[in-house]
């Protein structure tokens, strides 16, 4: 049995090429969420990806969320959930957060490859760090606060500010991270939160709290989405490569938006802090 025959090939150039078109400028700083296989076959793969957007954004700034998605209580696990005798067991022996060593999870083989440059730095939050690189990585990633880490002075406070765009490669709203921002800063309820952060002279894990809003709250990224692009269709540019579609969105319009969709549902649901 054979395998698929590969039909489309994008390069480096081609990404480029659309980079420019879809209006992305060396200056911009953009965060990029990335589903490489849409496009198919890309010759050198995650590496193809990145040194087009770092050629493209030159003198920018580019930004990549690089979770560590099992770095907190495991008593909140659902897939899997932890059975209750042993969720000690993984509190004691789960290894603290590093940001040189601690795997991005669940975010594809794009951000993992990017996060591992020796030009990239990665902010200091143990659960929801994010990965720089280019003009004021290391001041933006140190800023990150512990508490609300996507609401002011983070990554994305700094993208809002400075009229960052959004580049979805082959994704959809459900992976902007960005959208989180606009909830982190709309006095929505926090919760208290805990991170693997060191280890004791025992050898046991220090777990650190912290507060932070709910981040699933309501499951209704691409619906957002959909009702923004209807609203203001010329802050979002979109482009078909191959198999894939590329979108540029301008990210202070949609934080904007955002901000007034999730006021409305916390108010309705009794997550707002009046």
């Amino acid at each position: 049995m054979s395998e698929k025959l590969i039909e489309t090939i994008i390069t480096k150039n081609d990404f480029k090429a659309a980079f420019d078109n879809l209006g992305v400028k060396s200056t911009d700083a953009c965060m990029v969420h990335t589903a490489m296989s849409k496009f198919q076959y890309l010759p050198g793969g995650p590496k193809t990806i990145v040194r087009a957007l770092e050629e493209t954004l030159s003198v920018g700034t580019l930004m990549m969320p690089s979770q560590v998605s099992t770095n907190c209580d495991p008593t909140t696990w659902e897939y899997p959930p932890v059975r209750q005798d042993l969720i000690q067991v993984v509190r004691d022996n789960m290894p603290p957060y590093d940001p040189r060593t601690s795997a991005t999870e669940g975010l594809g083989i794009t951000p993992e490859y990017f996060r591992n440059l020796p030009d990239v730095v990665r902010s200091t939050h143990p659960y929801l760090p994010v990965a720089i690189w280019g003009k004021n990585a290391a001041e933006i990633a140190a800023r990150q606060p512990l508490n609300l880490p996507y609401g002011i002075n983070s990554p994305l406070d700094y993208l809002y500010k400075n009229d960052g765009k959004i580049i979805f490669l082959g994704t959809d709203y459900e992976t902007c991270t960005m959208l989180h921002y606009a909830e982190s800063t709309i006095h929505r309820k926090t919760e208290t939160c805990s991170a693997a952060t060191s280890i004791d002279q025992d050898g046991k894990t220090i777990w650190t709290n912290y507060q932070n809003i709910d981040l699933d709250s309501y499951d209704d990224f691409n619906e957002l989405g959909e009702a923004f692009e209807k609203e203001f269709p010329n802050e979002v540019k979109a482009q078909k490569l191959g198999q894939g579609i590329i979108k540029v969105i301008n990210s202070k319009p949609l934080i904007d938006f955002a901000r007034q969709w999730f006021n409305k549902k916390d108010h309705q649901f009794g997550n707002a802090v009046d």
